[in-house]
């Protein structure tokens, strides 16, 4: 696994080492709880969109395949039928907004760690 992925595995487990660190890990743990919440079978689904396993890598390519993904099935299907289609839709994308957001910040740290060793 190469510094620039993660799993959600390690995001759950991930936390901050000193006040520094939670100084600068601000994330919406919300999301991450959520995420673990909606597992089966240990897999989810990335933005609504890419089916993934507990321990399968994210990076931060993904995360534009997602959106390539919402835009595709919205040019061949339409917009959303009804307002809890549209809800829905809203929710994955912000939720995915957000994911990314706290997977920028794991790297953020994990570098930070990796630059204090050396």
């Amino acid at each position: 696994m190469s510094l620039y992925s993660v799993t959600l595995r390690q995001l759950i487990e991930f936390q901050p080492e000193n006040d520094r660190e939670k100084e600068i890990y601000t994330i919406n743990y919300d999301i991450i709880n959520n995420m673990k919440s909606r597992l089966q079978n240990d897999m989810y689904y990335l933005g609504g969109q890419i089916k993934m396993n507990y321990d399968d890598e994210i990076n931060l390519e993904l995360f534009g395949k997602v959106r390539e993904i919402d835009r595709q099935r919205e040019i061949e299907l339409g917009g959303p039928c009804n307002s809890w289609e549209a809800i829905s839709i809203n929710n994955h994308r912000n939720t995915l907004l957000e994911t990314e957001k706290i997977v920028k910040k794991y790297f953020e740290m994990i570098s930070l760690r990796e630059y204090e060793v050396k």
